[in-house]
Parts: structure tokens; sequence; C-alpha cells
């Protein structure tokens, strides 16, 4: 049995949450798993193993200005309760910082799972890098790209693992023939942030009215809403947060990854994965991990992504039937490399 604590910002339907669920599943799904964690009902809620103890983050039911760093302190105090009865330390994401202050204190060990590299240069940035850069630990990079973006520190045991897919999302892949595949439906997830591109995405609908583009955002419907004010093109759909994106999936041609280099560089790309276990070629960008899923004119296209016309041309390139038919038996042979973390 492992005497793990792991730790992790929140709990919700994003990529770094998603990462971390598959982990306990696939290695600690006969042990009963506890997370320090904003508890948001995400993918941390599926499974059954899985113990959650809540850090504030509304006060009363409402979010003030100050409620991130009642939030860190409430979360604070949860590791140095808690933490004196696990060996170990699983830090997921560099933020939690104040978990690797407490496993100092505690002489634990560490496992840091890395999954960004800021380019913001914030104060809190800093203090999330200082720590991981400062304190003794495993280290699990996500990509080859994102551990050449930190100092290496001899005294840290480095690996990479990039990230698998567990049974449980295999299991319910249906994937559509290519003969049926209509060629013409576009599909990208990403948080509700400008970072990820997600304007240009509604640019690209725009432009492109012969092509049905879907857009699922880790978001309310209230929050989008008051977040985009723009008029949308009849031919995207903007969807809220979703904990299943199978349906979506098994309707989908093409995956786009347009996060703006300048302002976030993407380290892996999870949904860009996930839509490969469908055999669906992606655009994304010619920077950061990506680039070790997506093989450049082979399963798919690493481009500039800031560039909207050069992105409309390539899908256009992308869904001419005999361009993607090679595009597709190519992500099918990619596929059967990543899942088996053979990059």
């Amino acid at each position: 049995m492992y005497n793990i604590l792991f730790v992790h910002p929140v709990n919700d339907l994003t990529g770094s949450c998603r990462v971390l669920a598959n982990i306990i599943e696939m290695e600690y799904s006969n042990d009963t798993v506890f997370v320090i964690t904003r508890n948001e009902n995400g993918f941390l809620s599926q499974l059954p193993n899985v113990k959650i103890c809540s850090v504030i983050y509304k006060i009363r039911g409402k979010k003030y200005f100050f409620s991130p760093l009642i939030s860190r302190i409430h979360a604070f105090l949860l590791v140095l309760y808690y933490g004196k009865s696990f060996d170990t330390f699983y830090i997921n994401t560099i933020v939690p910082f104040y978990a690797a202050l407490v496993a100092k204190l505690y002489n634990k060990k560490i496992i840091y799972h890395i999954h960004e590299k800021f380019v913001s240069k914030r104060k809190s940035v800093s203090i999330y890098e200082w720590f991981f850069n400062h304190i003794n630990s495993k280290r699990i990079f996500v990509s080859k790209y994102l551990e050449s973006c930190y100092p290496i520190r001899k005294d840290c045991q480095s690996i990479i693992k990039y990230n698998t897919l567990p049974k449980s999302f295999l299991l319910n892949v249906h994937e559509e023939p290519l003969s049926e595949r209509r060629l013409n439906r576009i599909l990208m997830i990403s948080s509700l942030n400008r970072i990820k591109g997600i304007f240009n995405f509604i640019e690209l609908a725009r432009i492109l009215p012969e092509y049905n583009f879907t857009l699922i955002l880790s978001a309310s419907q209230v929050d989008i809403s008051n977040y985009i004010k723009e008029k949308i093109p009849l031919n995207l759909d903007i969807i809220p947060a979703q904990s299943n994106i199978h349906p979506f999936l098994q309707k989908t041609d093409l995956i786009l990854n347009l996060s703006i280099p300048s302002l976030w560089i993407e380290t892996f790309g999870m949904t860009i994965l996930e839509a490969m276990a469908y055999h669906i070629p992606a655009i994304v960008p010619n920077v950061g991990g990506p680039q070790e899923l997506v093989k450049d004119n082979y399963n798919g296209f690493c481009i500039d992504v800031t560039n909207v016309e050069e992105v409309a041309q390539t899908i256009k390139k992308s869904l001419n039937r005999e361009t993607y038919t090679i595009l597709h038996t190519n992500t099918i042979e990619r596929f059967k490399i990543l899942n088996n973390n053979g990059i």
C-alpha cells in the first residue's frame, strides 16, 4: 500500500486534473487515495477510491478579491495537519508550492508532477518556480520540451512520463469508419481563456462557413456568456465543460490546438492524445510539447497557429479526402506508439 498524500490545485475538468485522475486510476486503483484540492466536482470525483479534502475558495458562497489568498492559507493548513501521516507528497503541477514547504518541514519525500511552464512572470509564478527549483524532489515531466524548460539539478531524479489513456477511456472509444466521416467537423477543447486561442477559433468558423466547428470550454454556460461577447457564427457550437467527451470525439474529423505561444506554450496536449484514440488528425502549434505528439505532415500539422489564414488553409488541406486518408492511417500508427509511452 502506498502512503502518499496527493495535492492538486483544483478538482475540475481541465487537462492536469484529468492526468492526475488517470494516474490514480492506472497506478493506485487498489488503494484509498487522499487528495487535498479545491473541489469543483471534476475528474477526481469520478474515482470511487479517491477521498477529497476540500479547500475553501468562497466565503459564505461568494468569491471575494481576497478569496485566492484565503484558499491558499486553508490549503497550507490542511497539508500541515494531514501531512504528518503520510510518507510522500505527490504535488500535481507546480502551483501547490505550500505542499513542498510542508514536506520540507516534515522531511517527507516529494514527487512533483510537472505539467506547465508559465510564460507570465507574475510574482506568484516566481514563487511557484522558486520552490520547485530549490527543493529536492523526484520530478516527473510530461514531455521532453517541458524538462528542457527548467534548470537541471543533479540531486533530483528527473523522468519524462508521457501521458497515456486508461482502459476506462479506451473501452468507450467507438470510432466512426473513415468511409463515413463527413470531413467537415472541427473540434477544439480548452479552458476559457484567450491564451488558448479561442477567439482565433471563432474567427476560423466565421471565415470557413462550409465547415462545422465545436468549441468545448472548461467553464459554465454563464461564465462563457459573460466572457465571450461577440456574435457567434451559425456554424459554431460553444459547449460548456463536459466530463464525457466521447460523443463529441465520435463526431469529429479534425482537432485543433490554437494556444498562443507568446502567452502560453502547451507542454503536452491531452486533448490531442484523446482525439488520436479516435484516429483524428490534429493541427497544433509549432512550438512546445504538441510536437512530440504530432509529426508535421504525417499525422497532422505543426504550424504558426496565430496566423488564422494559415490555419484556415491547413484545415482545407487536412480535410481533403486524399490527404485525410493518409493522415488518418498515420494517426493510427502514431497513437499505438504514443499510448504505449514509447515516443
